[in-house]
């Protein structure tokens, strides 16, 4: 037989022999195909907020909407009922002074933490109070005119003796919020933040992950004024609303 033909033959020979056995391996998961790049259900600008004796709160977004929820590592599950992109969840109905770990879910996965164990968190050693103090505010998109649809915004106080606790919430359809300061801590969760004085408040709002978070600073008094300033998101500054400043 010719030997430029003999050649090609076993060349095929070889290919037909080689690919049942790298298919096998793959199967095996002897290489590891997963794309690296973030999923679109993947829980990004995780917050863990509002502590109480009895609940704590976990905000994060997703590229897609999906439905989320936390996963106690003892079974209890915290679930939204509707799809959304901005995700807040309270765990609740906890016990005061108890460190417990979680799981994130997000469209029926379970996400750890970036170091690879659960996400864990103490509740504070006080118990929940019943009084209720709302403030709000509004959130304008990069254009300075048109509401901003939809985000998490979180909000953090300090004064001269303490800082607050972080709280969290969502941005709805008309770029509108609003924060309970009727149970919020200090930071380490020890004591109450006494919020009817000035204070310095540094919000933060979350729109996507792949963009950076926007990050404005006031000073408030909500004993006289439960309304923060305006939010915007990008260059332009107008003022909608009067005697309201914005930054």
């Amino acid at each position: 037989m010719n030997k430029k033909k003999i050649l090609p033959l076993f060349s095929l020979l070889a290919l037909l022999l080689v690919i049942p056995v790298a298919m096998a391996y793959f199967q095996r998961g002897g290489f590891n195909l997963r794309i690296s790049a973030l999923e679109e259900d993947e829980p990004t600008n995780i917050v863990i907020s509002d502590t109480t004796g009895e609940s704590f709160r976990v905000s994060w977004i997703t590229q897609r909407e999906v439905i989320g929820g936390i996963l106690l590592s003892d079974g209890t599950r915290f679930s939204e009922s509707d799809k959304t992109s901005y995700h807040v969840i309270d765990a609740v109905g906890l016990k005061p002074s108890m460190s417990y770990s979680f799981k994130i879910l997000s469209d029926s996965k379970e996400f750890s933490s970036e170091a690879g164990g659960d996400y864990t968190h103490r509740t504070a050693s006080l118990p929940k109070g019943t009084q209720k103090f709302l403030i709000y505010g509004q959130v304008f998109s990069p254009d300075g005119f048109s509401f901003q649809q939809g985000g998490v915004i979180t909000m953090q106080l300090s004064n001269e003796v303490m800082t607050s606790d972080i709280l969290s919430t969502t941005i709805n359809e008309t770029g509108g919020y609003q924060f309970d300061l009727g149970n919020i801590l200090d930071k380490n969760n020890l004591r109450s933040f006494p919020y009817r004085t000035k204070s310095d408040a540094t919000l933060v709002v979350f729109i996507s992950h792949e963009d950076q978070p926007v990050s404005k600073q006031f000073t408030l008094d909500f004993s006289t004024n439960r309304q923060v300033p305006n939010i915007y998101l990008g260059e332009v500054n107008i003022d909608i609303l009067p005697a309201i400043e914005g930054e």
